[in-house]
């Protein structure tokens, strides 16, 4: 069992946002999801760092139950229900059009999973299922136009007939990760590359709509590389996923070359402002 997401919930209240709860999603050994939510507010760290190596289960008793009762003395809370979440409103069922990833558990492999913070129990609002299917449509369209400025692509992770995960090569760090060093960088070099990467995402009549530092890799010669194509769409189609707050434009509902844009212009902004010295002549 493990703990694999965890996040703040905040409500408006007036002029303010005040915290609501928290919730957890976490795994099993069998590979089910579960979720759960709790009022009372604990610092980040004290989820982190609950340690559940040495843990032991009574064959005899619910498991679930057991990791749920560990969580709660863990935080000191009153109690903690488990809900779970059914793997076929999250992974779509594997298509035999699609590329099945070799080695997904290889040490160079990144495998990137659908986010099961905002999964609600009225079906209505979850998408995953969809979303999951549509980026994995789109990446196989990368991988047949590869690019240096683009993730490379390798497949979907397949588990029991259903995508579980979609495999990339392993970059060495975000954009945003990158700055934060502090070591030279060259801007006009990684800029034009953002651009390079654009330009060949719109020769396919694909659109981005999710430009931000964070969907920015550098790998290990600076070189950047665009990941991230959940919100990736030909152009026209509508928008299921919206962009990153302050990085896209706003009321955007439709996958447009403009967002791609207005999140590079973001980006060049973000870049003009490095101290020089940590620019290479």
């Amino acid at each position: 069992m493990e703990i694999c997401e965890h996040a703040e919930s905040w409500k408006e209240q007036g002029d303010d946002f005040v915290f609501d709860h928290i919730k957890i999603i976490t795994k099993s050994f069998t590979g089910d999801y579960f979720y759960a939510k709790f009022s009372k507010r604990v610092h980040p760290d004290a989820i982190d760092t609950l340690e559940f190596d040495g843990l032991e289960f009574d064959a005899d008793k619910d498991i679930c139950s057991q990791f749920a009762s560990f969580i709660a003395n863990a935080l000191k809370l009153d109690k903690l229900d488990l809900v779970p979440i059914p793997i076929d409103v999250i992974w779509p069922r594997y298509a035999d059009f699609l590329t099945i990833a070799s080695e997904p558990t290889s040490r160079d492999c990144y495998v990137k999973r659908a986010s099961l913070l905002n999964y609600e129990t009225d079906q209505s609002f979850n998408l995953y299922h969809m979303l999951v299917m549509e980026e994995a449509q789109v990446c196989e369209t990368l991988l047949k136009n590869p690019h240096p400025n683009i993730a490379r692509y390798r497949g979907c992770e397949v588990l029991d007939g259903r995508i579980r995960g979609l495999c990339f090569d392993k970059y060495a760090m975000t954009l945003r990760e990158r700055l934060e060093t502090g070591n030279s960088l060259d801007k006009q070099l990684c800029l034009q590359g953002i651009k390079d990467g654009i330009h060949h995402l719109h020769s396919l009549g694909l659109t981005h709509n999710d430009m931000n530092p964070r969907n920015v890799m550098v790998d290990a010669s600076d070189n950047p590389v665009i990941i991230d194509f959940d919100s990736c769409k030909h152009e026209g189609e509508e928008l299921v996923k919206c962009g990153t707050p302050d990085w896209c434009l706003e009321d955007m509902q439709y996958a447009a070359r403009e967002n791609d844009f207005f999140g590079l212009s973001k980006l060049e902004e973000l870049l003009s402002k490095i101290p020089e010295q940590q620019v290479n002549i």
